[in-house]
C-alpha cells in the first residue's frame, strides 16, 4: 500500500525545486567588456550604450585604491546583471 505521507513530500520537494530553478534562472549574470563607447555582453552582439554601474565602482581613482576598485575603463572585463525584465543591464563588478 503506497505511502501517502510519502507521496505528499515528493510533490511538495518537487515543486520546491521547480520554484527555485524558475527564480535562479530569472537572474543570470553576464560576462562582458567595457568599451569605450558603452558595454559589449559575451552573448549579445549589440552594444548596450545606457547602463547603469554598481556605485562602489565609480569610485574616483586615488592612491593605494585596489585595482578592483579603481574606475571602469576600455577593456575591464566585467558581470553584469539584467533588471527591469531584462530592458537595463547593472554593472555588478568588475572580473580581474
Amino acid at each position: 500500500m503506497p505511502n501517502p505521507y510519502k507521496e505528499l513530500a515528493q510533490l511538495i520537494d518537487d515543486r520546491a525545486k521547480r520554484g527555485i530553478t524558475m527564480a535562479t534562472s530569472a537572474v543570470s549574470a553576464e560576462l562582458g567588456t567595457i568599451t569605450a563607447n558603452g558595454l559589449k555582453l559575451d552573448r549579445f552582439k549589440y552594444e548596450i550604450r545606457d547602463y547603469l554601474v554598481a556605485e562602489y565602482l565609480t569610485l574616483p581613482d586615488s592612491i593605494g585604491l585596489p585595482e578592483q576598485l579603481k574606475p571602469l575603463k576600455p577593456g575591464d572585463r566585467v558581470l553584469a546583471v539584467p533588471v527591469n525584465g531584462g530592458r537595463d543591464f547593472v554593472v555588478i563588478a568588475k572580473v580581474v
